[in-house]
């Protein structure tokens, strides 16, 4: 003889209509707290509340045929060498000090930029420069684009 399917409630979507209960030929569903509750013990599993209930909250209860899972074994856990862990904080160590090693040495570069003379009339480094877009060359003859292609007969 085949087994009668049952059902379950789903809690949040039960709008607590009764509907489920008016048409439960066994009388197996109740409304408690404002929600269905199914008598799984009186349940004959008609599934006559699943197709009376508004909302969808009535869902029958698949059965199937449990099949055991073959059983692996288990990984094998693998143990560092002490070796491995000495290794591994000589590798720590040493990126820490190169860490700090390139630290000073970025600090060092800032502070020699920021420390360097700046661009005042007289320097060297004003003499070689020009303003972009200004047409003036500092430091090439003087004077800009018009007095070299006269200086070279263009």
């Amino acid at each position: 003889m085949m087994e009668r399917q049952k059902v379950w409630i789903e809690v949040a979507r039960c709008t607590g209509c009764g509907a489920c209960v008016e048409v439960c030929p066994v009388g197996a569903m109740v409304l408690a707290d404002g929600k269905a509750h199914v008598d799984e013990e009186a349940c004959i599993g008609c599934a006559a509340c699943i197709d009376a209930c508004p909302a969808g909250a009535i869902q029958p209860v698949v059965q199937g045929e449990l099949v055991p899972i073959p059983e692996r074994p288990a990984p094998a856990v693998r143990q560092p060498s002490p070796l491995a862990e000495t290794a591994g904080a000589v590798v720590v160590a040493t990126g820490v000090g190169l860490l700090a090693k390139a630290g000073r040495a970025l600090v060092q570069a800032v502070e020699r930029w920021l420390t360097r003379p700046s661009a005042v009339a007289g320097t060297p480094a004003a003499r070689t420069s020009s303003v972009p877009g200004s047409g003036n060359a500092v430091g090439r003859g003087g004077r800009g684009r018009r007095a070299r292609h006269r200086r070279r007969g263009g």
